[in-house]
């Protein structure tokens, strides 16, 4: 049992990481500071500059609140992706997404090598920082509808793809050993990722028609099951081996885009398959709760004496500056945009959920060379952020557009 001091000071915890989770949104509207950044500098201030929570007692936790946090980003992932829009705009938005990420993997772990001659450490960071993050894209107040539809699909498919390739190569890791072979490792990794996959779209397909049983009868709070049965789902494929991750991101897909697999099975139904409105936002609110905690979570595990991991975080999001510059224009080079449309696109670089989880899943599963990811990495978010806004300012000023935003 907590004793009352305990109990005062977690919920006190609680209502903070509330307030501050609506309060940075909020001042995000009316300025260019990220709620990213005010999440993870209240984490900072209650953990390693006030010492009311305990580094060590987080670290214990880490891995727990790590899974949690994959489980619902990567379903937030799927319920998010369109496949009918995915495939309609594949061409540009899939080779935006391909080029930007590769050139930025590279850049940065070349750039890790070159500081640290360590091969996992440095392949593992260009994976984390690879992809832009899904929020970063969703801008209130900015006029940037031309380029949005092209935003939105490359962070759709870039800030998965880096949690899931992250836990592949983790899983390589964890698996490899001296007497094992590259066939045998990579075999374990297909097998594992392949019983998430069918498991998650089996019970995504048997799911959808009660889904739609439950909205159409209008049970109150219906996305609760829906919430439910991915989380045993994620259980149940763990406890067989496969990916949980990955069953959680291919649940969310199927049942986000039921209505048009049905039909494509020329299934004949006589209601709509569709997650309505009332989900979504219902969803939203439980990803603005889990993402607000883990960003709070992870900015009390930050060293914040560690002075060198904040210059390699400035040196990385340069590189990361650069890398998206230079994608972007191999990109669009024989595309509709216009110049300043192509400078919006490239000044949309921050990183955000997505590598903020994925850069504390090595130091928990005590990956050699990786302890100090999560000094590294915020640091990379906030001048990643820092950058995005100051580029996009400049964008929209010269394209005469400038409204403030986040």
């Amino acid at each position: 049992m907590f004793d009352a001091t305990t109990l005062e000071l977690l919920m006190m915890g609680i209502a903070g990481v509330l307030i501050i989770g609506f309060l940075g949104r909020a001042l995000a509207r009316k300025t260019s500071v990220s709620h990213i950044i005010w999440l993870m500098a209240f984490g900072i201030l209650m953990g390693p500059i006030l010492g009311l929570v305990d580094r060590s007692l987080l670290s214990n936790y880490l891995q727990l609140v790590i899974e949690f946090v994959i489980l619902i980003v990567l379903f937030n992932a799927g319920l998010n992706i369109r496949l009918r829009k995915l495939v309609r705009n594949a061409s540009r938005g899939l080779l935006l997404s391909l080029v930007t990420f590769t050139l930025t993997f590279l850049a940065v772990s070349m750039t890790m090598y070159f500081l640290f001659y360590q091969i996992i450490p440095s392949v593992l960071m260009g994976l984390i920082v690879g992809g832009i993050s899904l929020s970063s894209v969703k801008k209130k107040g900015l006029v940037i509808d031309k380029v949005s539809p092209i935003l939105e699909q490359e962070s759709t498919i870039e800030e998965p793809m880096t949690i899931i390739l992250v836990l592949i190569l983790i899983s390589a890791v964890l698996i490899s050993g001296p007497s094992l072979t590259l066939e045998y490792v990579s075999g374990q990794i297909i097998s594992e990722f392949s019983i998430g996959i069918v498991l998650g779209a089996a019970v995504g397909m048997a799911w959808v028609p009660i889904m739609s049983h439950l909205q159409r009868k209008k049970y109150e709070y219906s996305y609760v099951a829906s919430l439910a049965i991915v989380f045993l789902l994620y259980i149940i494929v763990q406890v067989l081996s496969g990916s949980g991750p990955v069953s959680s991101l291919v649940f969310g897909i199927v049942i986000a885009n039921g209505e048009a697999i049905f039909r494509s099975l020329k299934y004949k139904h006589s209601t709509s398959f569709t997650f309505t409105k009332e989900s979504k936002n219902f969803n939203d609110l439980v990803t603005f709760l889990t993402t607000s905690f883990f960003f709070v979570y992870f900015g009390g595990l930050v060293d914040i004496k560690n002075y060198t991991a904040f210059v390699i975080g400035i040196v990385i999001a340069l590189v990361i500056l650069l890398a998206r510059q230079a994608g972007v224009r191999a990109a669009l080079v024989k595309s509709d945009y216009q110049p300043k449309d192509k400078a919006v696109v490239a000044s949309m670089m921050s990183r955000g959920i997505g590598a903020a989880v994925v850069a504390a899943l090595p130091i928990s599963y005590a990956i050699n060379g990786t302890s100090y990811f999560i000094d590294v990495v915020v640091s990379v978010i906030f001048f990643t952020i820092a950058f995005n806004s100051v580029l996009l300012h400049i964008s929209l000023r010269d394209k005469g557009e400038t409204k403030n935003g986040s």
